[in-house]
């Protein structure tokens, strides 16, 4: 991802300094290079901008 179109802000609050995309997902890699989301850091979820 290059960033949030027309929004610099944004950008560098989803992508850090080491180019690392930041998504409010946890999971991880197994053995076999699989990725796992396991779960959210927030509970928020937005509906019709609410």
């Amino acid at each position: 991802m290059k960033g949030c179109l027309n929004d610099d802000k944004a950008t560098e609050a989803t992508i850090d300094a080491e180019d690392y995309l930041h998504t409010g997902d946890i999971g991880y890699i197994d053995a076999d290079d699989e990725i796992f989301i396991v779960d959210i850091v927030t509970e928020l979820i937005k509906f019709k901008g609410f």
